[in-house]
């Protein structure tokens, strides 16, 4: 793990931890919840049961988080490679949002940056190479800005998350502040 991974993964759980009562922050308290409506079912750690079927969410430990962030979003999303910033902002997209909508949206913010860029879904060789060429504040910047689009679009086409919208936009105005 590079140094950028835990402070990264330290933001990712601000935003994913539910705490038992009196222990709010408390990383050794972090309980399970199965929010209605929320399509991932238990969740730990922001870890949740619909999307890894072999863990035992409530049993889950924060090293077991850590490994399965590190081994999923982190590594697969190429985060290593990435400039730092850049790096976190993917992480905590492809968390809450997957992996190929971070990448898709990484694609389409190098699109707005100028750069012609094939939108594949995908953080390969291409991507990883005009991401290091372009200005950081600017691309992460439409890179936010397209995530608040896109949380507008889900609303829109099931309105029933509307109900997870503010809590959505908050988390990226937090990552803007953590980042810029």
């Amino acid at each position: 793990m590079n140094d950028h991974f835990i402070p990264s993964l330290g933001f990712v759980l601000r935003h994913e931890c539910a705490y038992a009562p009196g222990h709010q922050g408390d990383l050794h308290y972090v309980i399970s919840e199965d929010v209605p409506g929320d399509t991932g079912g238990c969740t730990k750690f922001g870890i949740d049961a619909a999307s890894h079927p072999g863990v035992n969410i409530p049993a889950l430990t924060l090293e077991q988080a850590t490994a399965i962030y590190h081994e999923g979003e982190w590594s697969l999303c190429r985060c290593d490679a990435l400039p730092r910033k850049l790096d976190t902002a993917i992480f905590d997209c492809a968390v809450n949002n997957g992996r190929a909508v971070a990448a898709i949206l990484l694609q389409r913010a190098l699109i707005l940056c100028g750069y012609g860029i094939v939108v594949d879904g995908e953080i390969g060789p291409e991507t990883l190479r005009t991401a290091t060429l372009v200005d950081g504040p600017g691309l992460i910047a439409r890179l936010l800005q397209l995530r608040r689009e896109r949380y507008a679009d889900i609303v829109l086409h099931r309105p029933a998350d509307a109900k997870f919208l503010k809590g959505w936009l908050t988390r990226v105005d937090d990552l803007e502040r953590f980042l810029l």
